[in-house]
Parts: C-alpha cells; structure tokens; sequence
C-alpha cells in the first residue's frame, strides 16, 4: 500500500511538471505589417510581393524619417516603429512573431518627387505694391512686370511648385542660382523702346537699380556681375524665359553668337497707344502645333492670318504698342530687305541666330517668341518679344489675356521639365 501511495505521488508530480512546462511554451502566431505611415500618408502594402510603397509630398527629405507601424499582436519590427531612418534607397524592415519562430521581411521603398523650382527676377526691389510704385515716373509705370510678378509668384506656385522673387541687384549677387529649374526674367522697361531694349546695359543710364526703373548714373559693375550670374547658370544648362526687353540679353550671355543676332526692332513708348484699343492684337503659331508649348490655347480665325491663328490682346484692352521683336525685313539676315524671299530670310534667320520660331506676326515677318533649344552644357532659352506680350491690358480680361498666360504658364512647365529630365 505505502509503494503504491509512492508510485501516485511520482505520477502526479510528474504531470505537474510537464503542465507547467507546456503553459511556459508560445505558439507561433502572425507575423506581419498591418499599416505603415509617414506623417499623414498611408503607404500601400503588397502582402504578396512583401513591399510597401508610398510616394510622398514634393521636396520631402528622405534621409530621416519615422514611421509609424501596425504589426501583428505581440510581434516585433526592426527596424522599430517611430525609428528614425535614412530612406534614400530602400529598406528591408524584419517582422519576428511572439514566438520568435517566424519572421516576415518587407521592402520599403519611398519617393518625394522634387520640388519644382522657379525664380522670376524683375525691376522692383521687392514684390511688393510699394516697391513696384516706387519705380513708377511722370512718364512711365511698370504695371506689366508687377502684373506679370504677382501671376508668377500666385498662380505658378503650389504644393509642387516653389517661387521665388528676387530683384535684378539680389540675381547680381546671388551665390548660386543652379537650384532653379528655370528663370524668368522680366523687363518691359517703364521707358522708351529703343533705350530698354539696350538691357542689361544701357550705354547712358542704368536698367537695373530697384529705386527708378531708369536713372542716369551708370551701373556697368552692377551689369555685368548681372550678366556673368544668368551666363554662369545658362552656360551649365539652366533654362530661361525672357520676356519683353529681357531679350535683349541673348547676346551677352552666349545664346547667340553675335551682338547683331539678337532682337533687331526695339521700339514703342512707355504709355498706353489709345489708337491701338480698337483692334485685336491676332498672332500665328509658326511651331509645332503638337508642343506642350501649344497645349491650351483658345484659337480665332482672321482671313489674313495663316492658321493658326489667336489672339493675344483682346480689342478694347489697354496697350502700349511697343516692342522688342526679331523683324525679317532688315538685319544681317535680309541683305537686300524684303526684296529677298520670305522663305530665304526664315531660312537665314533659323541658321545665323539657331532659334525655332514660335509666334509670328500675321505676315509671318516678326518673331515675336523665339527658342533657342540646348546645345552642349547650355540650357534652353524661350523668349517673348512682342507688343502683344502685354501683361497689364485692363479690362477687358478675355480670350487674349488667356493665352498669355497660358503660353507662359506652359513655357515655364516645360523649361522645368526639361530640368528635371536631366537628372
């Protein structure tokens, strides 16, 4: 009986024993990243393929970041949720479960596209109603570049796109200008044609001071720190577009190969022509119609005017009938004027100055937007030239003052792009 009693007790401990080891024992259990999140965006899990992708905001920095992660219950990660880590190229995150017995491994790949960046550069000191007013004479304003900023800096910029102002002096003396995808660069002078059109480097006054548009102290330092900065950016393949007399600076940063190439037919006063209001300023795309430079436009028809054909100032806008374009009648192109075909003074023009023609008067004798596409290290240039370039028409604001806008707003995308597909 007493070995019996031995035999139950041995039994017993021995079941208590083996109980107690099976309760220390974890099952497995899952394994896996239920959410992944980088400041408000959700990532998108492939479960199958074992990724995680999320694209993130334009510009995001992605060398260190923290995520936040949902894994299985009573699993781990590494690296650990809230971790911060460098996500500039991929990175394999390792999911063990509560057991320690299984493990899952994700591939986290994240992107920011970048930030698309443009500067507009003009007359006023700053971008501000009291900076532009100051450069407003008994003779002259400069609504057209104040019009044209503020569209730049309000309506360009977004959540893809920053942009930045800065005055002629600030360009001057900028550190580096190589961030910007592309330059605009704006200056309807505020002055008589002839004398703006000599941007950036009037012989007698200054173009660049922002206290006056105009002033008769001279300022070549001030010009040619100036023109060294655009060249610099131009010449390692920065992209610009040069509106009204800016233009006119072609020549001293490379784009053409002689002073003579550049814009040939400066003219025009500073106020508005009252004799220009009753007439629509028509033009013709003279490239190609299938160009994301086209895209948008809203067409009219004339029956003088080779389509196609729109209307860049609408009749009954303001104008002020002045200009700073490429004439085919004169110039190194035309020998003999318009005695020489048309044809044969395009095809002098294309070869002496290497521009493609974008918009040309009805008669097809003006260049009134010009490109000159990259060569080498260069960048692409894009310049609108013309009277109907007018960026302060008044009312009414109709089909004309769309197309300005739009031709801008699609030149300024595709000098950005061109940037960007470059890296």
């Amino acid at each position: 009986m007493k070995k019996n009693l031995i035999w139950v007790i041995l039994i017993l401990a021995t079941v208590s024993l083996f109980s107690s080891c099976k309760k220390d024992e974890v099952s497995p259990g899952e394994a896996s990243i239920i959410s992944f999140k980088i400041g408000d965006v959700t990532a998108t899990i492939d479960e199958t393929a074992k990724t995680i992708t999320a694209d993130l905001a334009p510009g995001t920095a992605l060398n260190a970041l923290q995520p936040v992660i949902v894994i299985s219950t009573g699993a781990t990660v590494v690296p650990a949720s809230g971790a911060t880590v460098d996500f500039t190229n991929p990175v394999t995150f390792t999911v063990t479960d509560q057991s320690g017995t299984v493990t899952k491994q994700y591939t986290v790949t994240l992107s920011s596209a970048e930030l698309r960046k443009i500067a507009f550069i003009g007359a006023a000191a700053q971008n501000t109603d009291a900076s532009w007013t100051a450069l407003s004479g008994t003779d002259y304003d400069l609504m057209d570049d104040k019009t044209a900023a503020n569209w730049c800096v309000n309506e360009m910029a977004s959540s893809t796109t920053e942009v930045t102002y800065m005055s002629f002096e600030q360009a001057a003396a900028a550190t580096d200008l190589s961030k910007y995808h592309a330059i605009w660069i704006q200056f309807d002078g505020g002055w008589w044609g002839g004398e703006v059109a000599q941007f950036p480097k009037n012989a007698n006054n200054c173009l660049l001071r922002g206290d006056q548009p105009v002033n008769n102290t001279l300022c070549g330092d001030l010009a040619d720190s100036f023109i060294a900065k655009i060249k610099t950016y131009y010449e390692a393949g920065g992209n610009l577009f040069l509106g009204n007399y800016a233009g006119s600076i072609v020549d001293e940063i490379g784009a053409v190969s002689k002073a003579e190439y550049a814009p040939n037919n400066a003219w025009g006063g500073p106020t508005v022509d009252d004799g220009a209001t009753n007439s629509a300023w028509m033009v013709r795309w003279a490239g190609d119609p299938t160009s994301p430079l086209f895209e948008g436009i809203s067409l009219s028809t004339d029956p003088g005017i080779q389509a196609p054909a729109f209307i860049m100032v609408e009749s009954g806008a303001l104008k002020k009938n002045r200009s700073n374009q490429y004439s085919l009648n004169f110039g190194p192109w035309a020998p003999n004027g318009d005695a020489d075909p048309l044809a044969t003074r395009k095809a002098n023009f294309a070869s002496m100055t290497g521009a493609k023609m974008l918009i040309e008067n009805g008669g097809q004798n003006e260049g009134q937007m010009v490109m000159w596409e990259a060569t080498g290290t260069k960048g692409t240039v894009i310049a609108a030239l013309g009277g109907t370039y007018d960026w302060y028409v008044g009312d009414p604001v109709t089909a004309g003052d769309r197309n300005i806008k739009t031709l801008t707003r699609n030149s300024l995308n595709y000098l950005v792009d061109l940037a960007l597909a470059k890296k």
